[in-house]
């Protein structure tokens, strides 16, 4: 199993800003949530 030492400083960094932007809950990854991150992380096209 992967641990927290196998990943990179930029992986560690998307959880801790994940965590954050979830409150430090763990909700599951719906369909609705993994498609409104993806809207928010996407770059802007003029």
């Amino acid at each position: 199993m992967l641990q927290m030492k196998d990943l990179t400083e930029n992986e560690r960094a998307w959880l801790v800003f994940l965590r954050m932007i979830c409150l430090d809950r763990d909700p599951a990854p719906t369909l609705r949530r993994v498609q409104l991150l993806r809207r928010v992380c996407e770059t802007r096209r003029a």
